[in-house]
């Protein structure tokens, strides 16, 4: 198994670091991205101690996540919803200098030509409908070929100014994550109608899913899915969607290749919950390519501040944490 690890300290597209089939480097990656100078630099500003030298690599990722907390500015709302902190220009500039340099900022180059199966990440409402379009220009132009593309996110309703961009673009009809997603990959991709459709129904949260399915090109199928929740109750976060896709949908088989389709600053903390919940159990190959905003069209174009970077530094500290620990667990060698 090989897998690419999106977890470089680096601007540079080249600088990834490769996951072989023993695991070896995966702890490298982890550990050079926890120590970089960058993170430890953004920890200062905020009041905190920079990671000793004999620091173990779980107790820095323990004591990064409780330090993280201050960046969790989200407190369970959406993304969109946040009020933004205000920072001096000195902070803004440290934040955005690590976010350079932890893997947040900036389009990845892709390494490989084919893919067996392109996975497009949903979110919120900019993102159901520009990623769609970035998978479909990638196919188009012919810079790569999939076996199979499948839109992956959840029911989710719209809130705030989701509403109003969705109305602006595509009428009243959307009502939530999925009904976006399923426009976004119609229009990207320039289908008809559903080939297929199932799925179920729950007043429960979490607990309904669909899959509606599509021939595009040359019979290649492309799938719109909104997966449940492992714990119904909850809605299912990225994590939970990948397992959804791997165990009711993929079929996953070793040495398979993955390209997930995300927004640059989604990047490192989705590749790291990709390697733990597909490219470990199911022995696949992982490559996440993030989009810059506005890339395919500047209408669904967003301008992350400090805080968002900040948010999505704590995902992927966490994100980490859970690798390292499943790793851990399995008696894999780190």
């Amino acid at each position: 198994m090989r897998s690419i690890v999106a977890l470089a300290v680096s601007e540079a597209p080249e600088a990834v670091n490769v996951l072989p089939e023993d695991g070896h480097g995966l702890e490298e990656a982890i550990e050079r991205w926890a120590r970089s100078p960058e993170l430890a630099t953004l920890v200062a500003e905020f009041g905190g101690d920079a990671p000793a030298s004999d620091e173990p690599l779980l107790a820095l990722l323990n004591r990064l996540a409780a330090f993280s907390e201050r960046w969790d500015y989200r407190r369970g709302a959406e993304r969109n919803l946040v009020e933004p902190p205000a920072f001096d220009p000195a902070r803004r500039r440290v934040v955005l200098d690590a976010a350079h340099a932890l893997g947040l900022v900036g389009r990845t180059g892709l390494h490989h030509r084919r893919y067996d199966h392109l996975l497009v990440l949903g979110g919120l409402a900019r993102a159901c409908l520009a990623r769609p379009l970035f998978a479909a220009r990638l196919l188009a132009e012919g810079e790569i070929e999939a076996g199979s593309v499948t839109a992956l996110g959840g029911y989710r309703e719209l809130k705030g100014d989701e509403i109003e961009l969705v109305r602006s673009i595509l009428g009243d009809g959307p009502q939530n994550e999925f009904d976006v997603m399923d426009d976004g990959v119609r229009n990207a991709f320039g289908l008809g109608e559903a080939s297929d459709e199932r799925g179920e129904e729950s007043d429960v949260v979490g607990a309904s899913w669909r899959v509606r399915e599509y021939a595009y090109a040359y019979g290649l199928p492309v799938r719109v899915v909104a997966a449940a929740s492992p714990e119904p109750g909850r809605r299912p976060n990225t994590a939970d969607t990948y397992g959804w896709f791997a165990s009711e949908l993929a079929h996953l088989q070793p040495g398979e290749r993955l390209l997930l389709v995300t927004s640059d600053i989604y990047v490192p903390y989705q590749h790291a919950d990709a390697l733990r919940m597909l490219a470990l159990p199911y022995r696949v190959e992982i490559e996440t390519a993030g989009m810059r905003p506005g890339e395919v069209d500047q209408r669904l174009a967003q301008n992350f501040l400090p805080h968002d970077y900040l948010q999505e530094i704590r995902s992927t500290i966490l994100a980490l944490r859970n690798l390292h620990s499943t790793l851990a667990v399995e008696g894999r060698r780190l």
